[in-house]
């Protein structure tokens, strides 16, 4: 190519005095430096046009036994880069829609020739390349990061896997994306999370080979394609260099300071076809199984991940249909009094009993809605349905009790969750104060001040806020004091290890705040009697667990109510 004050043209003329001609008029034209290559042959033409050393070809069209034509056609794929035009004796209209069918951005008549008509002529051949160029680069490439969109990458991929089978090598893709991506999107703006893709990016280039393909697929997915590997070592190696790459801190214009992990799935040509959609594909079901071991890891795709994932994808389908039909139940686990063995609450609890595959585990497909989104439509099914139980309980049996519902911090960072409590309250005709909002010590690992904003919100209706596995997360004392909590959960760890030293000590230690924070202390997982005379003499004054009752359907709840709900091992 020419210095950016040159133009280098390869004209194509086996004509002498017409390419004599033709230079003198490039030599004219004084607002461009024109460099003029000479081929009077169509071998140089064609060695020449491939060279994609020169910016325009001006090609004759009568070469002597072949057309200038046919050389492009011959060509088709250097023109990409150099774009041609066709120069003819007469105007024909043959001649035009030859030249353009074989890729020529114009044509020119000889004998209409001159200085300002050819420099005119190739102007805008030059900027139509630009703006084609241009074009084509916005379609291969993501406009954020600069980096090679999916569908480039779809082709650098078949071109790898071309490349070893002629070699006998192997080819890794590594499909990866950061990991609780959207909570950066929902606490700091789309504008950070954008800002921290494009860091991202920028840092990954620096740790690629040549060889290597780097590209962004949409929103926080990454993809990476590694040729010639002889062993996965090489692919595990960028993953180290990666984590490297992400572990130090990412600065956006907002102010704040982001450090985020990632998730890598692997998958290479030893253990899948060679095909470029099926090995993006493995990659991205083998992330996702790193994301379920525990995320900020990386997984290696096994065949046996796919019945994994189809049952899993299968499970979320049928859940969706679940939740929509009405098909799950809530039960309700009895909070009662150890004073004197009284039921003063209950916690609703989902339950799934799959119409094929049985029982569900709680843990499996509550995660799996938090997972899919699902957890926002999943919790407003059980809080409606638990008020509307308690409701009937109080004006069939005077039931002045509570029913705790847990939440998710995707419910609590869900904008609408505080206009859903009011929608409960009213349509099911609940008082606020016997509804409890019950959460993990998880949610304080976001942004503690939205938390308190929406708590906050919550108790100003009135309602119980209380919080659950205490003792065993990420809360501080100093964030404690600061949530608007009426009970504090103690976790059933505790409750079990109550003959241990350090354990009946935390359980002291738990009653006393509860005590001095003016809150009341509920002891969950309570089994036996030696846990219950224990917990009565550290003063803790509500219990929960299997040695007053499992969880129980609406029906037998009702029932317990009915009978007196007081139970005999306080007799």
């Amino acid at each position: 190519m020419s210095t950016p004050d040159e133009i280098s043209v390869l004209l194509v003329e086996d004509d002498e005095d017409d390419y004599f001609l033709t230079l003198d008029l490039f030599e004219s034209i004084d607002t461009r430096n024109f460099v003029v290559t000479w081929a009077d042959n169509v071998e140089t033409a064609i060695s020449e046009l491939q060279s994609g050393k020169h910016d325009i070809c001006l090609i004759d069209y009568r070469l002597g036994p072949v057309t200038g034509v046919e050389v492009l056609e011959s060509c088709r794929e250097a023109l990409r880069s150099t774009p041609a035009i066709v120069l003819t004796g007469a105007h024909s209209a043959e001649v035009d829609d030859a030249a353009s069918k074989a890729g020529a951005s114009d044509y020119l008549v000889k004998g209409d020739l001159t200085a300002a008509v050819l420099e005119r002529a190739v102007r805008y051949v030059l900027q139509r390349s630009d703006s084609d160029a241009r074009i084509e680069y916005l379609a291969f490439h993501d406009p954020l990061t600069d980096l090679p969109n999916r569908l480039l990458f779809s082709d650098r991929v078949t071109q790898a896997l071309a490349r070893v089978a002629r070699n006998e090598e192997e080819v890794f893709v590594i499909f990866f994306d950061i990991d609780h991506f959207k909570d950066i999107n929902d606490t700091q703006g789309h504008a950070a999370g954008d800002q921290l893709l494009t860091q991202l990016a920028h840092r990954l280039r620096n740790i690629l080979r040549p060889s290597d393909t780097l590209a962004r697929l949409g929103g926080d997915e990454f993809a990476m394609c590694i040729e010639g590997c002889p062993t996965k070592r090489r692919a595990e190696a960028f993953i180290a260099r990666a984590q490297q790459a992400l572990a130090l801190p990412f600065v956006t214009d907002s102010g704040g300071s982001v450090v985020v992990t990632a998730s890598f799935g692997v998958a290479s040509t030893i253990n899948t076809s060679m095909d470029p959609e099926e090995l993006l594909r493995n990659a991205d079901i083998a992330m996702y199984q790193a994301k379920r071991v525990g995320r900020n890891t990386w997984s290696h795709y096994e065949r046996s991940m796919h019945e994994q994932l189809e049952r899993r994808i299968a499970l979320e389908r049928d859940l969706v249909r679940a939740v929509n039909n009405g098909d799950l139940e809530v039960h309700y686990q009895p909070f009662v009094s150890l004073s004197t063995g009284e039921v003063v609450g209950f916690e609703a609890l989902c339950r799934w009993d799959h119409a094929a595959r049985g029982a569900q585990s709680p843990a499996e497909f509550v995660g799996l809605a938090e997972e899919s989104g699902l957890i926002v439509q999943l919790g407003d099914y059980v809080m409606n349905t638990a008020a509307r139980a308690a409701t009937e309980w109080r004006q069939a049996h005077g039931f002045e009790g509570f029913v705790s519902v847990n939440v998710s911090p995707h419910q609590i960072a869900d904008s609408g969750f505080v206009d859903s409590l009011v929608r409960t309250l009213d349509q099911t005709g609940m008082q606020p104060e016997h509804l409890v909002i019950e959460f993990t010590e998880t949610i304080m690992t976001g942004d503690i001040e939205t938390v308190v904003s929406v708590l906050d919100k919550i108790a100003e209706l009135g309602l119980g806020i209380a919080l659950d596995d205490f003792g065993t997360g990420y809360s501080s004392l100093s964030n404690v004091h600061l949530l608007p909590i009426s009970i504090l959960k103690v976790d059933r760890s505790f409750v079990l290890r109550h003959q241990e030293r350090k354990g009946l000590s935390m359980l002291k230690t738990i009653a006393t705040m509860a005590s001095s924070l003016g809150v009341a202390a509920i002891a969950e997982g309570i089994e036996t009697d030696e846990q219950l005379e224990c917990l009565r003499a550290l003063g803790f004054p509500i219990g929960q667990g299997f040695l007053f009752d499992k969880a129980l359907s609406a029906d037998k709840a009702s029932e317990l109510l009915a009978g007196g709900s007081q139970y005999r091992v306080f007799q």
